[in-house]
Parts: structure tokens; sequence; C-alpha cells
């Protein structure tokens, strides 16, 4: 939802009235205090060096104010590390701000509308909440920040580092990262005789064709829904070079790509390859997924779901990238939170050090435990996987499969003013689409009118 500035003012108000404990209060507290209680106030003596814990050259006195949202068990872990960190750095000090995620930005509006922003930020790129403060030019390039002595990237992909970008330029580095996959059962794929692809499909035809196995293997369903449009039609659309949404014309993909997607979905039904529509519409959340009831040997899913699978089955499940990875990289990787730099900063390159420890100090992300996803330095990653729960692993796993295999590319630039309208629109069509009410040709063309409307409307 977009908030102009005064009305992001007035919610910031009430909701720093609401979150008082969780303001910083002015005062230091010693890093080494064992206070992790989220409505008191932290300062924590911080290493402000690169990833190997070098001493920077000047010892002046420095405090970074960092803020976050989340639980009480990654305030505890993060407010673990501020007191490594300064362990190694006594001249840095942080003073923390914590909280839980609603009120989150609203505070950080407040804060940038009295140019008063922290100096290091878990943010958003490319998100709705976030657009006005790259718009406004609050939050700081890290491009120039990069470097062994710095900001050290040289353990993370392209690929995971190109979801902190936007126009080509980093703004935020994710400290975690999921995948979009499709989550296989082993069991369900050895009684039918067929070997799991571990690096996807190579086509539609050739999962659809698995499809009708497996479905005589549960006696149901082959797959639960897995062509959707929440999720699997941009991969869809990026295996042939398009994108799902875009600026101008608000869609970013051709009548082709998407009456094939539909003729697919519908043909599946029909052949009772995926439920019927019906069923579609009214199955919510993993737990009553079909592929957990047992109707079913394959579901969508993200990287961090498949042990909500496990936990309700007792089985075991493989991630799959989707159809196309090997040929034309349709999948992406996608962080599940950032950090950034205000622009404001006094402090940029101390704050530029501080995340290059975050993020590839391996005993600061012991302590941190994958909690805000799977790590994004390789080197994080083995070194971890030894603690890893099996979901956990599964995760990491995956993720790795996608980056060394060179199967996921950079993610979709971020949607125009207006997305979330015509995603809307996308799915009042896909109804009357798939309860044969219009046809996916009569859909695209209203789709592709009405989709100009909203971004004209939108500008």
């Amino acid at each position: 939802m977009k908030l102009t500035w005064m009305s992001s003012l007035i919610i910031a108000l009430a909701a720093i009235m609401i979150l008082a404990g969780c303001s910083i209060g002015g005062s230091n507290i010693d890093a080494n205090s064992n206070n992790n209680n989220s409505n008191s106030n932290q300062t924590s003596d911080t290493n402000t060096t690169n990833s190997t814990g070098e001493q920077p050259k000047s010892e002046e006195p420095i405090e970074l104010r960092i803020s976050w949202w989340g639980g009480q068990a990654r305030h505890d872990a993060t407010n673990q590390v501020l007191s490594m960190y300064s362990e190694l750095h006594p001249h840095v000090t942080f003073l923390p701000e914590f909280q839980g995620y609603d009120g989150y930005f609203q505070k950080l509006t407040l804060q940038a509308t009295t140019n008063n922003m922290p100096d290091v930020m878990q943010f958003y790129v490319g998100s709705a909440d976030t657009q006005q403060f790259y718009d406004k030019g609050l939050i700081a390039s890290l491009d120039g920040l990069l470097g062994s002595d710095l900001l050290d990237v040289s353990d993370v992909s392209d690929s995971a580092l190109s979801t902190g970008k936007m126009d080509g330029v980093l703004y935020g580095i994710p400290l975690g990262l999921n995948a979009y996959a499709f989550v296989v059962d082993k069991a369900a794929y050895e009684a039918a005789g067929l070997t799991i692809p571990e690096h996807g499909y190579d086509s539609w035809e050739q999962l659809e064709e698995h499809l009708v196995k497996l479905k005589a293997v549960t006696a149901e369903y082959g797959a639960d829904d897995l062509l959707t449009l929440s999720n699997t039609f941009r991969y869809y659309a990026r295996m042939f070079g398009q994108t799902q949404y875009a600026e101008g014309t608000g869609i970013g993909f051709d009548e082709q790509v998407y009456v094939s997607f539909y003729q697919m979905k519908k043909r599946w039904i029909e052949q009772g390859l995926i439920p019927p529509y019906d069923v579609i519409l009214t199955t919510t959340g993993i737990e009553n997924s079909m592929t957990v009831k047992g109707s079913a040997a394959v579901s969508p899913g993200y990287t961090n779901q498949i042990g909500t699978f496990t936990q309700a089955t007792g089985k075991e499940y493989q991630l799959v990238p989707l159809p196309g990875s090997r040929t034309a990289k349709v999948m992406d990787l996608r962080g599940s939170q950032f950090m950034s730099i205000s622009a404001n900063s006094a402090h940029k390159e101390e704050a530029a050090r501080f995340i290059s420890y975050f993020i590839n100090d391996i005993e600061a992300n012991k302590v941190l435990n994958a909690e805000r996803g799977i790590p994004v330095a390789s080197k994080v990653r083995d070194a971890l996987k030894e603690g890893f729960n099996d979901a956990q692993l599964a995760g990491m796993e995956y993720i790795n499969l996608l980056t060394e295999q060179d199967l996921a590319s950079p993610i979709d630039p971020p949607p125009p003013a207006g997305a979330t309208e015509i995603e809307r629109l996308m799915m009042d069509l896909e109804q009357q689409i798939l309860f044969n009410v219009i046809t996916p040709e009569e859909a695209y063309a209203t789709l592709k009118e009405e989709a100009l409307k909203i971004i004209e409307r939108n500008s």
C-alpha cells in the first residue's frame, strides 16, 4: 500500500506511541549486558572490519545505530552478534532499535521525515513498503563500498547479489536466501519407477508425462496445482525471456505465453493431473494440500517450507527446480531480508564493514543460525550445514544447486505502480477461463487493455 509522507507520519506517530518501549531512549547499554528485552535499548561494541576480523586503521570512537524487526529469538541472537563484533573492535558501539514487524516501516518513515534514520537497517529491496525511501534518495548505494577491506561480497553469487539491486544499483545485501521449487514425494517417484530430475525437467511436456504415472500411484492426482498465478506464472514467462509485469504496459508477456499457460492448466485439470479448479480455490495451506494428504506427489513451495511438509507427513521430500532451468535459467534467488545503509549516515564505511562481518563471519552466523534464511555466503553455508536440521539442509542444498549449476538468473525488475490491481484482474480472468466463461485468447485481450489503463491511472 502506498503512503503519502504526511499520512505515513500520522500513522508512524501512533505506531511509535504503541511501540515506545522499542525506541532507542538515548542511552547506551554495555555490549556485554545480558538484557535482551525488546523494550530496552542496547548498545554493542562491534567489529568494524572486513570478514577476516582485521582491525581498521582508525580507532576513533564511532557509534552506529542499527534497526531490525523480528521475534525475541532474532533479537537475542542479533544482540549477541553485536557484542561479538564489539569485542573485536571496542571503538565501535551500537545503538540498536528492534521490534516486531508491525509498525517497523512507519517508524522508519517518521525517522526519515526528521532526518534521523539509523545508519544500518534491516530492509526490503523492491517492495512497495520501501519504494518511497528510494524515490526520496534516502538509501545509500553500496556499489562504492564493495571490496575486501569494506563490504566483501566475493563469496556471494551474482544471482543472490542481484536481489538487492534496483535499476542496476546495489541498495541492500541479502541476509538470507529463499527460492521457489516443486516439492516432490520421493516415495511416490520410486513407486512410479521415476527418477527425480535433480536439475529440473527439460520441458513442461516431460513433467506432464511423469504426472500421468504419478497419478496412477496416488490413485487421485499427479500433483497439487503447480500452475499457480501467484508464483509459477512468472517463472513460466521467464522461460520465454519475458516478465509478468512491465513498466508502461503493465504486463510483460505476450499472448502466446499467456494462452499456452492456460491451455496447459485446463488440460491438466481435465485429465485429473491436478485437482479441479473449485478444489484448488478451497485448498489453503500446506497441511491441507493434496500432497500432504497423499492424493498427489508434487506441490509448489519455497525452500523454507519443506520442513512443513515433512512435519505433516513424516515423509521425505526433495526440492526440484521448475522446467526450463537448465536451458533458460528460469529460477531466481530471493532475499528474505536485506541490510541497507542510510544515505545520510556519517559512518557508511564502518556500516559496510559491519554488514560484511554479519554475512561472512562463521562464528557470528553460528549464533544467527540461519534464522533470517539460508546464509548468502557459500563458505558460511558449508560451515553451518553440519548443525542444520533436515529442512535447513534441504534448503541449503537447493540454494547451492541453483547457484553452482547456474540454474538461476537475476530477479525480475520491481513491478510497476498498480501491479497489485493487475494481479487481482489476472486472478479474476483466470477464474473465468477455468470455469469456461471466456477463452484464454479473450482473457488476454481484456488483460492487455485493462492493464494499460491501470498503469495510466497510477502514473
